[in-house]
């Protein structure tokens, strides 16, 4: 009987033990690497040329009462600043002196 109880706790004495068991490996040499920081690189991205000067256009007589003028604008290309020239165009049947109706969203004013 006392060998069933000495072989009973060692084995629960095995099972307590083996459930705290762990593995852990340090390695130290010296004193610690010193953590060395660069500084920032600072990058600069292109800025456009400055907006060019205001242009001033006449306007030519309105060709009909059904055209709408459509004042030219400078735009922005890769090779630098170009005036599109402004000019008549044909108003569509749903745009009345200058106002936008009808279309999807409740209509729209420009």
């Amino acid at each position: 009987m006392k060998t069933k109880m000495l072989v009973l706790a060692s084995l629960i004495g095995v099972a307590a033990l083996s459930a705290q068991a762990g593995v852990g490996i340090n390695v130290s040499i010296g004193l610690p690497l010193p953590v060395i920081v660069s500084q920032p690189v600072v990058v600069a991205a292109p800025c456009p040329p400055p907006a060019p000067p205001v242009v001033v256009e006449t306007v030519p007589a309105c060709p009909s009462p059904d055209y709408v003028w459509i004042a030219g604008y400078w735009s922005y290309r890769p090779t630098g600043y170009v005036w599109v020239h402004g000019g008549w165009n044909y108003r569509p049947a749903h745009v009345m002196r200058g106002h936008y109706y009808g279309g999807g969203y409740g209509g729209h004013r420009w």
